[in-house]
């Protein structure tokens, strides 16, 4: 096999770095029976190979602060929430209620049938009675806050063309045409301010008061003379600042081209450039995904991504189909294919559910686990609501988000403050961290009362018990795996199981592969894979996770075998803990990449990703796989530390050697027990380094200890050291005492007080920098340390 030699970041350019202090290496404790509102029984997995739990956020400022948003309000509301389904006494059977002024009462998906749409001096007369007495913007704000909401981002302007905001551009406005002349735009960007949640705006980048109505697929293109200009107006009077900081810009349909696309970014980014841009602007250039109406995501879901779901699937708007029969299922478009539209099988549309009994509570249930599992999946999810033409809510739709929010006060660490993690999606549901805690949506109560977490046996766990209960729950570690005893089902909407931890929650992988100097192989089920969000194209990233042991792999060599990859869109990346080797083929991943290495005791995280693709939201490909991972170490070796002399005075000389480092890696030396650096130098092709520093002359007697530990990769060694005091200066008889008190200050830290570099350190600090460049070891920085009192 040819390994793909490049430079992995900096391991073949690393520095051993000498220093003092450190802590001990504590043993791992073994496991122990199951426990019952008691500190958790000790485990036999080895926590060594545990990483963090948590799912990190994106390194963007801007991108993970609206990820952390999580929950946000959507709100359809225009001329059209007047008729809410119905035209002429006839119930709207095709298409959503927000666009029944291009469909009026049609019946039929055959496109070559004429529309019965509603003409436009109808609809403006209607327009002409929105005096909506009813709306109050602070209600509303306040309604979303309540319901666990972080945004509300509302219709500035839909198909209808018709502008929910006070503009200089069209007449065609609420401002002009209504009887109140209000502007609910501004009114809700303040409301939203006061209340202290954000606000954010919907955009349609079609006009049927500039085109042509095509309800069909509202695929319109944005070619008209002056079409640009007019939307470029719009945006700078939304986002100029009158309405305050925009969240969040959700552009929706039409056919832009790339270069409109481009404008439609740049216009906004200028305008507010901490706004957020969904990928309804076109040709991939979004800031974030929002994938099909009402599709929610199955799978880990990697980048910043947005599902938004309507409280009835079938319309947006405010509609009445209480009491209709739906006339079919619906599955979508017939000009699209049955597996473009598969999230819309079996939803009719009805509103009916309004008129059942228990029909909130089923609704309420199936929203909350639509939220949840959004946001353990990674995304955010953005809920709809129309409200009616008055302004006011219906009051089953306002009691449903009254049930969300209740369920986020029962369980406020669930979306506060929250993680997705790397666990498993289990047959009973997924889970969230914090910093202490893990949280466990059951989805589905297991019929057997048990639920296993795998992975989740490495926490130092201080208690379980179903969220908002203070009755602990027995559980006990089995490997790797908790496993939790449940209570009786409670009689809630999404119950919810916190673990609570000692430190951040932390994970072991449940694909960890112990790896040697012959090639081993990682199948695909071994294998941590992230969907990407742009809707059917397949995986983002594939994550194998591997350990030599006790031991440091060197010359690791990682080959992929690889189903439907190309190197048409973009080339690869493999990063293994920090190592990164870009720029790669589908045939160097084949053959073998490398050389990284891997640390002792530590589980090394392989992972395949595009190098700096053009749209970072897009996947490998819809029909793309990675079979297996093979990986193959050139050398395994035992790092140890020797120190001599083992017994030295203060103040004097000792020689640390190291072997069995990784070669050319970066190595801190510590003296026990507060870390305190004291040198670079540079390792041998071996991963071995012999280094001579100087114990600076107020360490305190006694047994001391060196530890020498690397970073990228992770290796650690240590031995003792006996640290003996120096000899007192012997007096002077002739020094006669003083007859004055002396006015001598205190020694400064400068001058080797306690506080600070000692002067034994700084003049020691040459002796052993010419020492190492001498012996072409690097250089040495010196400074003093203190041994830890008891």
């Amino acid at each position: 096999m040819r390994i793909t030699n490049r430079l992995a970041g900096g391991l073949l350019a690393g520095l051993l770095t000498l220093g003092m202090a450190g802590p001990a290496l504590a043993d791992t404790p073994a496991a122990d029976g199951a426990q019952s509102g008691t500190p958790a029984p000790q485990a036999t997995y080895d926590a060594r190979y545990a990483i963090p739990a948590a799912v990190a956020a994106s390194s963007e400022a801007k991108v993970s602060e609206w990820q952390d948003m999580k929950y946000a309000m959507f709100i359809h509301w225009g001329v059209y929430s007047s008729y809410a389904g119905w035209y002429k006494g006839q119930k709207q059977e095709v298409g959503y209620p927000e666009q029944i002024k291009a469909w009026g009462h049609q019946q039929t998906w055959d496109s070559r049938i004429p529309l019965q749409g509603i003409p436009r001096e109808e609809y403006l007369a209607t327009a002409q009675t929105f005096e909506a007495p009813n709306f109050d913007a602070t209600a509303w704000c306040q309604q979303a806050k309540d319901s666990g909401m972080k945004m509300l981002l509302i219709t500035s302007k839909h198909h209808d063309g018709f502008a929910m905001w006070d503009t200089a551009t069209t007449d065609y406005n609420f401002t002009k045409q209504s009887p109140s002349h209000r502007d609910p735009l501004l009114e809700l960007s303040q409301a939203c301010k006061q209340v202290g949640i954000k606000f954010g705006l919907y955009f349609s980048n079609i006009d049927w008061e500039k085109q042509p109505e095509n309800p069909w697929r509202n695929d319109n293109t944005l070619n008209e003379e002056g079409y640009m200009d007019y939307i470029h107006e719009q945006l700078k009077e939304l986002l100029g600042g009158k309405y305050g900081e925009i969240a969040e810009l959700w552009y929706d349909m039409g056919k832009p081209n790339p270069e409109q696309s481009d404008q439609l970014r740049q216009w906004a980014h200028e305008l507010q450039p901490n706004i957020m841009i969904n990928s309804r602007v076109g040709n991939d250039r979004a800031d974030f995904e929002v994938g099909w109406d009402n599709e929610m995501q199955s799978e880990q879901t990697q980048g910043p991504w947005e599902s938004a779901v309507s409280i009835f699937h079938k319309t947006w708007g405010y509609a009445n189909w209480d009491d209709a029969a739906p006339k079919f299922k619906d599955t979508g478009y017939p000009d699209y294919s049955e597996e473009d539209w598969d999230h819309m099988i079996d939803v009719d549309n009805t509103t009916a559910l309004r008129k059942a009994p228990g029909g909130a509570h089923t609704k309420t249930t199936e929203i909350v686990g639509n939220m949840f599992s959004t946001v353990a999946l990674g995304g955010q999810f953005l809920f709809n609501v129309g409200p009616k033409f008055d302004g006011s809510y219906d009051p089953w739709d306002a009691s449903v988000l009254k049930g969300i929010g209740d369920w986020n006060r029962a369980h406020p660490g669930v979306l506060n403050n929250s993680r997705p993690t790397h666990f498993p999606i289990e047959t009973w549901g997924k889970t969230m961290v914090d910093d202490s805690h893990i949280y466990l949506g059951i989805e589905k109560w297991p019929a057997d009362g048990t639920i296993t977490l795998r992975g989740a046996g490495a926490n130092d766990i201080s208690s379980v018990k179903l969220d908002g209960s203070d009755a602990a729950l027995t559980y006990k570690v089995e490997g790797n795996d908790l496993v939790i005893t449940l209570p009786a089902q409670p009689d809630e909407i999404l119950p919810v199981v916190t673990v609570t931890t000692n430190g951040t929650p932390n994970y072991v992988p449940t694909g960890l592969t112990t790896i040697g100097t012959e090639a081993t192989t990682i199948p695909a089920s071994g294998l941590e894979k992230f969907k990407a969000p742009t809707p059917k194209t397949g995986e983002t990233s594939f994550t194998a996770s591997i350990t030599s042991g006790d031991q440091v792999a060197s010359g690791v060599s990682v080959a992929f075998d690889t189903e439907g990859f190309t190197d048409a869109y973009a080339k690869y990346k493999v990063s293994v803990n920090g190592q990164v080797i870009k720029n790669l083929t589908v045939a160097e991943l084949k053959e073998g990449v490398g050389p990284f290495a891997i640390g002792a005791n530590e589980t090394a995280r392989v992972t395949l990703e595009y190098d700096n693709p053009a749209y970072a939201l897009k996947g490998f490909g819809k029909d793309t796989t990675v079979k297996s991972v093979t990986v193959k170490a050139e050398k395994l070796s035992t790092p140890a530390v020797t120190v001599e002399p083992s017994t030295v005075e203060a103040g004097k000389n000792v020689t640390v050697k190291g072997t069995g480092f990784a070669p050319e890696s970066t190595v801190t030396l510590t003296l026990h027990s507060e870390p305190v650096e004291v040198g670079t130098a540079t390792t041998d092709a071996n991963g071995d380094f012999t280094a001579e520093v100087t114990v600076p002359a107020d360490t305190e007697a006694g047994e001391h200890t060196v530890v020498a530990e690397s970073t990228t990769p992770a290796v650690t060694a240590s031995a003792p050291l006996t640290v003996t005091a120096p000899p007192a200066p012997a007096e002077d008889p002739s020094a006669a005492p003083s007859a004055q008190p002396s006015a001598a200050p205190a020694p400064t830290p400068e001058q080797g007080g306690k506080g600070g570099l000692a002067r034994t350190g700084t003049n020691a600090l040459l002796a052993v920098a010419a020492a190492l460049i001498a012996a072409g070891a690097g250089t040495a920085f010196i400074r003093r340390s203190r041994r830890a009192k008891a």
